[in-house]
């Protein structure tokens, strides 16, 4: 190929990878989220990070979830899509009870929270 337009076509291809990594870390980490028993549970997948570099906020209405981690790759770097930072706010389709802690686990790289909410009773259905 000729050389200044492969030049240009390898610039362009390497913005475009950038410009969606950071489209993912928006997107990251993909989440499940459900009530049962009157909890909230978030489950978040966050596979690669280490447990003190994962910090969890809770808000009124939101749960604000950050991770970071250093990725050092030997040798030449082809293509790189895995995220360095999480940023991902989480909106709370229910109010929550402030008046009792939140529980928090990470195991096989799955973030699991609970958190209680307010003014909600499962009925047992017989």
């Amino acid at each position: 190929m000729y050389r200044p337009l492969k030049f240009y076509s390898d610039e362009f291809i390497k913005n475009v990878n950038n410009r969606a990594k950071e489209i993912m870390t928006f997107m990251y980490p993909p989440i499940t989220m459900y009530e049962d028993n009157g909890e909230i549970t978030i489950e978040a997948d966050l596979p690669g990070f280490s447990k003190d570099k994962i910090k969890v906020t809770v808000e009124s209405n939101a749960v604000v979830i950050r991770a970071e981690r250093e990725i050092k790759p030997e040798g030449n770097v082809l293509e790189n899509q895995r995220p360095e930072r999480i940023f991902k706010r989480i909106a709370l389709p229910l109010e929550i009870d402030n008046e009792v802690d939140y529980t928090a686990t990470y195991t096989d790289g799955v973030l699991t929270l609970k958190i209680p909410v307010k003014n909600v009773k499962t009925v047992k259905i017989e």
